[in-house]
C-alpha cells in the first residue's frame, strides 16, 4: 500500500512545480511588455523633443531673416524721406505715405501697450481697419496708415514715418522740433562729442524723423524696428 501511494506524491510534487514556472513565465511576460511601454514613451518624447527644437530654431531663423528685411524697407523710406526734405514738402501730413508730419507722443506701433485702462493710438497696418483685431475699447484710434513698401525675400514690409515735431505745421516757435545738438562758436566745435565719430557742428540740421518698419514674414512671424534720422 505505502509503494503506490508514492508514485502519487511524486506526481503531485512534479505539477506543482510546473505550475510554479508557468507563473514565473507568466510575470517575466508583463515586465517586459511594461518595459517595452516605457520605451516607446521614452521614443515618442525624445521625437517631440526633437520637433520643438527644431520648430524653435527655425522660428528664430524667420525672425532674424524678417529682422534685416526691415533694413531694406527702412533704406527704401529713408529715399522717399530725403527726396521729400529737399522738396521742403514736410510741414503736413501725408498719409499715403505713411508720414505723419508730428510725433505722434500717443502711438502704439506694436499694440501691445494699450490697453482698455490706458488706451493708446494704433497703427492701422493692414490698411482693413482692423488694427491688428484689437478689441474695441482697448485702443483710442486707428488712423494712422501704413505705406506699404516692395517685397523682399517674400516678406512683406510697411512703414510709418513721423516728424518729431510738436505739430503738423511749419517748423516754428510755437511748433519746437527735436533736433541734433548746435553751437553757435566755431571754437567750440573741436571740444565735446555727441558720439564716437561725430562732434558739435555749426551747420544747421533738419529735426529727427522717426522711421518705423514692420516686416510680415513666414509662420506668421512679424519684425518691428525704429530708425532715427535726421538731415
Amino acid at each position: 500500500m505505502q509503494g503506490r501511494s508514492m508514485p502519487n506524491r511524486l506526481a503531485m510534487t512534479h505539477f506543482g512545480s510546473s505550475c510554479r514556472r508557468a507563473s514565473q513565465r507568466g510575470l517575466s511576460l508583463i515586465f517586459s511588455l511594461m518595459a517595452l511601454v516605457m520605451l516607446s514613451l521614452a521614443a515618442v518624447a525624445l521625437v517631440r523633443s526633437v520637433d520643438i527644437s527644431s520648430m524653435i530654431v527655425g522660428n528664430l531663423g524667420f525672425k532674424q531673416d524678417a529682422t534685416s528685411t526691415s533694413a531694406s524697407a527702412a533704406a527704401e523710406a529713408l529715399v522717399w524721406l530725403q527726396t521729400s526734405v529737399s522738396a521742403g514738402n514736410l510741414d503736413a501730413d501725408v498719409p499715403a505715405s505713411g508720414y505723419y508730419a508730428n510725433s505722434q507722443d500717443g502711438l502704439d506701433p506694436t499694440g501691445r501697450r494699450t490697453s482698455a485702462q490706458n488706451p493708446l493710438a494704433l497703427v492701422d497696418w493692414l490698411g482693413d481697419g482692423s488694427c491688428g483685431n484689437a478689441a474695441a475699447g482697448t485702443f483710442s484710434t486707428c488712423t494712422v496708415r501704413a505705406k506699404l513698401g516692395t517685397p523682399v525675400n517674400g516678406n512683406q514690409v510697411r512703414w510709418v514715418i513721423t516728424r518729431m515735431c510738436k505739430t503738423s505745421a511749419p517748423i516754428s516757435s510755437a511748433n519746437p522740433c527735436a533736433k541734433p545738438a548746435t553751437i553757435s562758436s566755431a571754437n567750440a566745435a573741436e571740444r565735446g562729442e555727441l558720439a564716437s565719430g561725430g562732434r558739435l557742428t555749426t551747420l544747421t540740421s533738419s529735426p529727427y524723423y522717426r522711421v518705423i518698419v514692420r516686416t510680415d514674414s513666414a509662420r506668421n512671424t512679424v519684425s518691428y524696428t525704429e530708425t532715427l534720422v535726421h538731415f
